[in-house]
């Protein structure tokens, strides 16, 4: 679908990055066919993320859109919208109901979404229902690109080595909301591997989450901690990135399974950001 235009549909899409990201106009999803949502996965699997402009989708028709790409799933670590319980609330005035009651910053590190579950979600829809005049970027990388430039030695170091993945793992970088202890009962901490080969694609990549990795089993925690810190400033490296400026009324969809990502919290004192979220069902990672 990239850089391409379709005259029956209307549809133009157009690369955001250059190693990554592209962006889609044209099109309606609350009308989409089967063919187009069949191009738009397409475009999703060749360029790990992938932007829909200018959609307007109030939360059960934002829902069932994103129920053509997977299965949508509750996750109660966010707030729902009162209509629609798949759909999580991602604001500028979350806060730490259950802890402290300060504001948070969901994402704001370097992250893919789920990690703690023992099947993470596959995909994540990201809706700019309200975007602030400026600043309130997400980051995204490329894990395979990463992946792929790892030195030999370091990948046959790595290869065969998992890591303990934890809701509130002692190494996390931005603070989490508290849970209730019925649902941190249901979150044991899970194990994955450090390289990932994509179940669609076939290809490698890292999968990391600077916020929820635990310990690389086997290791001595020195050097557990060594080896993921350096794999992560790795993998954030400039040329891995891609940073998406949000216009209100984009969906943002991305593959958890080969990307990282972070929210950044810099628009202005006062103004407003509001996004709808909905996430759809993965597998065990291998």
């Amino acid at each position: 679908m990239s850089g391409q235009t379709y005259p029956d549909r209307m549809i133009h899409s157009e690369k955001l990055g250059g190693h990554m990201a592209a962006a889609v106009s044209g099109l309606d999803l609350n009308r989409a066919d089967t063919k187009t949502y069949a191009d738009l996965l397409d475009a999703l699997h060749a360029n790990l993320v992938l932007c829909i402009r200018d959609q307007t989708l109030a939360p059960v028709p934002f829902r069932d859109a994103m129920a053509r790409f997977g299965t949508p799933v509750l996750r109660k670590q966010l707030a729902a919208t009162p209509d629609c319980a798949e759909v999580n609330i991602i604001s500028s005035e979350d806060r730490d109901e259950l802890g402290d009651g300060k504001k948070l910053v969901n994402g704001a590190s370097w992250h893919t979404d789920d990690s703690f579950m023992r099947e993470p979600c596959s995909l994540t829809m990201l809706y700019g229902v309200v975007v602030p005049s400026r600043g309130g970027d997400t980051q995204f990388t490329n894990m395979y690109a990463a992946y792929d430039a790892l030195p030999d030695e370091t990948k046959a170091r790595i290869a065969d080595l998992q890591v303990i993945h934890k809701y509130q793992s002692s190494r996390q970088t931005n603070r989490v909301s508290k849970r209730p202890a019925s649902e941190m009962a249901a979150m044991p901490e899970a194990t994955h591997p450090l390289v990932r080969t994509h179940p669609e694609t076939g290809r490698k990549a890292l999968y990391l989450n600077a916020n929820r990795m635990e310990q690389v089993v086997g290791l001595e925690r020195a050097e557990s901690d060594a080896l993921l810190d350096a794999l992560i400033a790795h993998a954030i490296e400039p040329r891995f990135q891609y940073r998406h400026v949000w216009r209100q009324g984009d969906v943002v969809i991305w593959d958890n399974r080969c990307t990282m990502h972070k929210a950044n919290a810099d628009y202005p004192e006062g103004e407003r950001r509001l996004m709808h979220r909905v996430i759809v069902a993965g597998t065990a990672p291998v």
